[in-house]
Order: structure tokens, then C-alpha cells, then sequence
């Protein structure tokens, strides 16, 4: 027998930290007071959806819900997750309900049931195994025969086996109404001989929604601040706001007011819906100038007065859909078209000057093109600088502590050290050079280390003075030294003058 190789060769092999995750910060959050199968538990806060279409079987294609998520996803690029979340706007007492399997989206039609002769499936109901064979689908012509089919064999369970057509989905549901009368589990294949079907009903785990039966529940009122709190608890990996609903005044201030008060690592902004042309006046009764007087940066309001309640909606989608590792991929909001918006080619020069006074958004045509301006939050800030900066900010505080713990050993704290940290933030500083965020420009503040004012800055700079100047406390305490960022943005061109000269 040979010795082993570990004898004139030991390897290691050291564990790789695995690093947190920037935030995502294209999802909105889109609050509902309307209520759906899910909203009926007092505890959960909110739904995740990918389409519109998915809102509207759940609250229905009437529901604002449903129109502000059809805004939402109009937006190109289009975002690829929403939240949909609960906002009591009022006291609301949840009617009785039974417990259910609800399907999502079938892909498939009754022709791939059509060859099935001996299918069966199986589940549990009240901690039954139920087994359901003998289904025959050779006869069926549409997906309410699948449905028929199979809601015979269950006749003397007293449940229902149902199709959806508005959300194209089958339901599997206790006929009686209740907390423990009877709850569901997945379908799922129990190897019974024949054909198992439970995959093409999409009632399985992974394609299904379960939801027990339950009493009677009131759901007390909360104010917009509760609400907000009250999903950023659950969830933190949003960052728009939107509410479907209509709000009053001094909700939209307050929720904008919890809006502001999330600091840096929660950053958020908000987006509202301004239908009331009063409210586009310099007017100290104006809501939204309050507002723009404070400055934020965190509201952006687009005016519409064709109807469409839910334009901002859009407004937030175009905004937040920059991908940040992209290479040119900064973007301006103004110019930017809106699919679900009507152009307002009737508004004045006047109004369109109260709008910009104010930093409200509005969509017309110039010259016949349909556009968005200013592209600015309420008071003026630019919507892509605040967005822009959330992003840097987000990025290099994710770097730098995936930096500081994914050393399998350590970073020390010393000048070499120090060069290490920089280093690795300066890849999120190239980054944003080459999406276009930031760009070459004279740097026009105070001075930072060696940067001084007057001086060309290629997009950002960082600097830290030497540990030689740390005191003690901090030298205990395993602080690193304070890096200062400045950082010179790209802009972008919304207007030019141009001088024409001629010589005879």
C-alpha cells in the first residue's frame, strides 16, 4: 500500500465566507387597503408578484391594486418583482372563509387532459390521505370538463374541485366554511398505477397557494407610518412606495415623513398620483407645497389630468429599472415615454410652469414627441440623482463589510490594511463610471486630502489619513480609519442653447 501524498503534501482547504447581497432597488411595494384570500390572515403583510395579471386574480381587474400594478409593469424596462402589500386604511372585519388550494396560471389546456384515461392524484384533507383514481378526461372539450371530472370523485368529501377562468387556474376548496373544518395539503403523486395528474393542475407545492379556513377576523385601522413599519418588518428588500388607494393630505405627509425618516441603509422613495389641477398652485393650502418647501428628495408627484390615477405609477417604474452594473446604463427620467398614459397635449405654458415651480412631473408633447419632465422629485432634486446616489451607497457599504469579513484571516489595521479596504470599494466607483453615473469633471468643494478645489476628479476619490493618526479609543475599539468619497456626478443634458451666426 502506498502512503499518502499528505505525507510530503498537506492542502487545506480554507471555507469561502459567503457575502450579503446589495439591496434590489427596482421593487416597489404598491399598498392596498383591498382585501384577497391572503390579506384574510392578520399576519401577513404582503404578496409577491411578477405581472399584473397575477394582481387581478387576486383582488380582481377592477381592484386599484390591479390598475396601479398594470402602471407599474407598463413601465419598459419593465420591473421583474412587485410587492402588492396590506395598508388598513380602515377597520375591516374578514368574512368566514374555507380553506382552498389556489392554483396559479395553468399552461397547459383541456388537449393535454384529452389522452388521459386512468389518471389519478393525491392529498391530504384534514389530516387524510385522500386517493383519487378512475379519472377518464377522454371526452373533455374544455377545462370546466377537467374540472367536472374530477369534482365528481369528491362529492362525498364535501369539497369542490373548480376552474378559474378569469385567473386561469383550478381551486381545490372545503365546501364548509371555518377555522379547523377541514384544511388542505399539496397534491402530491403516491405512485397509485395509471396516470398522475397533480403536475398538470399546478395544486402542487411550488405552483399552488395553500390557504386554511378561518373565522370571522377584524383587522384593526393603522395609520400610513404603522403600515409601512409594519412591512419593512417582515420584508426589507424594497424600496418604492406607492399607494393604490386614494390618500388623504395629511396620510401622504405622513407617509412621506416615514419615507425621509429611513436613513441610509433602509433608503426609500415614494411616488404620488397628483389628479387635482388646484394643487399644481403656489398656494401655502397645497399639500405638495409643503412638501417641495421641505425638499426631500424621497417624493416624486407627475400631474395627470386625463384619467389615468395612477401615473406615477409608471413614473416609479421607469426610475427604479437602472441596472446599476450595466455599462452606459444611467439613466435621465426625463424624455422617458409612458405606455399606460395618456399625453396631455392641452397643457399650457402656464401649468407646465407651475408644475416645474413645485417639482411636479407631467407628461405632454413637445413638438408632437410624448414625453415625461422634469424627471424631479417634489422641490426640484433630479429622481436619478437620489436614485443614483441610494445605489452608490448601498454598493460600497455591501463592499466594504464583505471585505472586512470575507478575509479568512483579517484585514489589519494598518496602512496596508487600509489600502486593502479602498481598494475594494474603488471597483464600485469604476463600476459607476462605466454605467455613467459618475464622470470627469472640476471638483467645486472643500478640499478632501489631495484633492483640492479646482482639481479634474475622474469620477470619485477616496481618501483616509494614516493610522499614525488614530487615537487610542479608536485603535481599541478595531475601528479602521474613516474613508473620505468624493464623488463627481455624470449629470445629464435636459435643454441647450444654440447660436446661430451668419456671414454674407
Amino acid at each position: 500500500m502506498s502512503l499518502p501524498l499528505s505525507q510530503v503534501v498537506d492542502v487545506t482547504l480554507q471555507q469561502s465566507p459567503q457575502g450579503t447581497q446589495k439591496r434590489d432597488l427596482s421593487v416597489v411595494a404598491i399598498f392596498t387597503k383591498e382585501m384577497c384570500d391572503e390579506f384574510s390572515n392578520k399576519d401577513k403583510r404582503y404578496l409577491v408578484v411578477t405581472d399584473a395579471d397575477t394582481v387581478a386574480t387576486m383582488f380582481g381587474s377592477h381592484s386599484d391594486a390591479y390598475k396601479a400594478a398594470s402602471a407599474l409593469f407598463s413601465a419598459r424596462p419593465k420591473p421583474k418583482v412587485a410587492l402588492i402589500a396590506k395598508y388598513m386604511q380602515n377597520e375591516v372585519t374578514t368574512p368566514i372563509s374555507n380553506a382552498k388550494i389556489n392554483g396559479s396560471a395553468l399552461s397547459v389546456s383541456y388537449i393535454q387532459f384529452k389522452s388521459i384515461t386512468d389518471g389519478y392524484l393525491s392529498f391530504y384533507f384534514n389530516d387524510v390521505k385522500r386517493d383519487i383514481t378512475g379519472l377518464n378526461f377522454a371526452t373533455v372539450s374544455s377545462m370546466n370538463d377537467v374540472a367536472a371530472i374530477i369534482n365528481s370523485k369528491l362529492t362525498d368529501l364535501n369539497i369542490s374541485f373548480v376552474y378559474d377562468a378569469v385567473g386561469s387556474r383550478f381551486i381545490l376548496a372545503n365546501n364548509t366554511k371555518g377555522k379547523g373544518k377541514g384544511d388542505f395539503g399539496y397534491l402530491f403523486d403516491d405512485k397509485l398505477g395509471g396516470t398522475y395528474i397533480g403536475g398538470l393542475t399546478n395544486l402542487i407545492d411550488g405552483k399552488g397557494t395553500l390557504i386554511n379556513g378561518d373565522d370571522a377576523v377584524t383587522l384593526n385601522k393603522e395609520t400610513p407610518a404603522e403600515a409601512l413599519t409594519a412591512l419593512q418588518n417582515q420584508y426589507q428588500n424594497w424600496y418604492g412606495i406607492y399607494f393604490a388607494n386614494p390618500i388623504t393630505d395629511a396620510e401622504l405627509i405622513e407617509a412621506h415623513d416615514w419615507t425621509v425618516a429611513q436613513g441610509v441603509e433602509n433608503a426609500k422613495v415614494m411616488a404620488f398620483t397628483e389628479t387635482r389641477v388646484a394643487n399644481i398652485e403656489y398656494s401655502d393650502t397645497n399639500v405638495l407645497k409643503t412638501l417641495a418647501k421641505r425638499n426631500s428628495g424621497r417624493l416624486m408627484v407627475q400631474y395627470n389630468n386625463k384619467g389615468n390615477t395612477h401615473a406615477a405609477a409608471e413614473l416609479m417604474g421607469v426610475a427604479l429599472t437602472t441596472v446599476w452594473t450595466g455599462t452606459n446604463t444611467a439613466k435621465t427620467v426625463k424624455f422617458k415615454q409612458e405606455a399606460s398614459v395618456t399625453s396631455d397635449d392641452k397643457i399650457t405654458i402656464n401649468e407646465a410652469e407651475k408644475c416645474r415651480r413645485l417639482g411636479i412631473n407631467y407628461y405632454t408633447d413637445f413638438a408632437g414627441v410624448n414625453m415625461l419632465a422634469e424627471g424631479v422629485m417634489i422641490g426640484g432634486t433630479f429622481i436619478d440623482e437620489t436614485v443614483g446616489l441610494d445605489a452608490f451607497v448601498n454598493a460600497v457599504q455591501v463592499q466594504a463589510f464583505n471585505t472586512l469579513q470575507g478575509q479568512a484571516t483579517k484585514i489589519p489595521q494598518t496602512d496596508r490594511g487600509q489600502e486593502i479596504l479602498i481598494s475594494s470599494i474603488k471597483i464600485i466607483g469604476e463600476q459607476f463610471i462605466n454605467n455613467g453615473f459618475l464622470g470627469t469633471g472640476k471638483w467645486t468643494l472643500a478640499d478632501i486630502g489631495d484633492l483640492t478645489y479646482g482639481n479634474t476628479i475622474n469620477g470619485y476619490y477616496f481618501f483616509s489619513d494614516s493610522f499614525d493618526t488614530q487615537d487610542a479609543a479608536d485603535r481599541e475599539a478595531r475601528k479602521m480609519m474613516p474613508i473620505n468619497c468624493a464623488l463627481k456626478l455624470a449629470g445629464a443634458g435636459h435643454s441647450v442653447d444654440i447660436i446661430v451666426q451668419f456671414n454674407r
